[in-house]
């Protein structure tokens, strides 16, 4: 069975996570046709406790799961890294697992030359990196622990490594840390040491929390998403430093006065757009990226049909899949390029708080 997903192709295999409890120990799996706006179950993959994160080697025969060591270990205190050997629908089999003695890490990634994996973890906030083996398991690991604060004693009263990515030439890890307002920089040229580079360390406005941090496509500039503040800032990137290419966008109508919290952050497969989830406002806003690499102060802002939306992921150039975690079901939405408006569309697949999406590889 053959998956085309590529930019303008329409059917896609997903993979997504959640918490879990017995007896449902799992990962979904999802066909999602994007012509015909449906999303079809697939048998899942069983035996995995509280899958929270994903990443996805290039090649697409790896997948990386955040995950707990046994399916019912306490994902609080006892978190794991495993390591599946995948084909073009998810059909996985177990291939390595890294044990952690904190909680299950909130975000992975793998580095662009496929060497090591990165990881975030935010309620004792540590974070670091694993080596993968030739086999796709693991090999040595280095682990480094924040200490701080921020402004917002609820949510800043100690770090919280929250995402972990390598920068485009795979020199540096950059790590959001919430707690502290600060993208902490660290050599991966030493490892298994991780060298803090604190010259290079970018310190975001007090109170803001930084969540995760995407390089664009050129590798030349990056963008956060703020989970305090509700708001996205588009940076520059040369030789390790990180910085402001304008002030933080707001990613809520202005006559907005709930609570609220972002959360993911994706750029579009045409580069023009970067949409950003709102929990609590229940919408995506959609900035035009200029070509400068700014960002247009205006957003789109579309709301969603569902409460929570943690995660999405586009399916192709024009069509999103969106995990409303408080509503227990996952939706598809039309996105418009010409505009970045999103539009409901009619399917949706009923599971317990859809938490995070990684997207099978072609056959």
């Amino acid at each position: 069975m053959k998956n085309i997903m590529a930019f303008g192709s329409y059917t896609a295999i997903f993979a997504i996570g959640s918490y879990t409890s017995a007896p449902r120990h799992e990962i979904a799996r999802v066909k999602v046709d994007a012509r015909e706006g449906a999303i079809t179950a697939m048998a899942p993959i069983r035996g995995v406790g509280s899958p929270i994160y994903f990443a996805r080697n290039r090649a697409g025969d790896r997948l990386y799961v955040a995950q707990t060591p046994e399916p019912n270990s306490d994902r609080l205190s006892h978190g794991a890294v495993a390591a599946y050997s995948v084909n073009g629908e998810f059909d996985a089999r177990p291939v390595g697992l890294v044990e952690f003695p904190f909680s299950v890490p909130c975000h992975i990634s793998l580095t662009h030359d496929g060497s090591k994996l990165l990881f975030a973890e935010y309620s004792a906030a540590h974070a670091g990196a694993v080596t993968i083996n030739a086999d796709g398991g693991f090999g040595e690991v280095a682990i480094v622990h924040h200490e701080g604060s921020g402004p917002n004693k609820k949510r800043q009263a100690s770090a919280h490594c929250h995402c972990a990515v390598a920068s485009p030439d795979d020199r540096f890890m950059f790590v959001c840390d919430l707690g502290t307002d600060t993208v902490n920089a660290y050599g991966l040229d030493t490892f298994p040491a991780l060298s803090p580079r604190h010259d290079l360390d970018f310190h975001a406005e007090p109170g803001l929390g930084p969540r995760h941090l995407v390089f664009d496509a050129s590798g030349k500039r990056a963008y956060i998403v703020y989970e305090l503040g509700s708001a996205v800032q588009a940076l520059s990137y040369d030789a390790g430093r990180l910085a402001p290419l304008q002030a933080p966008l707001s990613m809520l109508p202005g006559d907005f006065a709930g609570e609220t919290k972002a959360a993911a952050i994706r750029i579009s497969p045409c580069g023009r757009w970067l949409l950003a989830s709102n929990r609590g406002h229940d919408s995506i806003a959609a900035f035009r990226i200029n070509g400068d690499g700014t960002l247009c102060p205006s957003p789109v802002i579309s709301p969603l049909t569902g409460h929570f939306p943690r995660d999405f992921a586009f399916v192709n150039g024009e069509c999103l899949i969106v995990g409303h975690k408080l509503s227990d079901n996952v939706g598809l939405y039309r996105f418009d390029p010409a505009t970045g408006a999103i539009t409901r569309m009619n399917a949706t697949y009923e599971m317990p708080r859809p938490l995070a999406f990684v997207q099978a590889a072609n056959d």
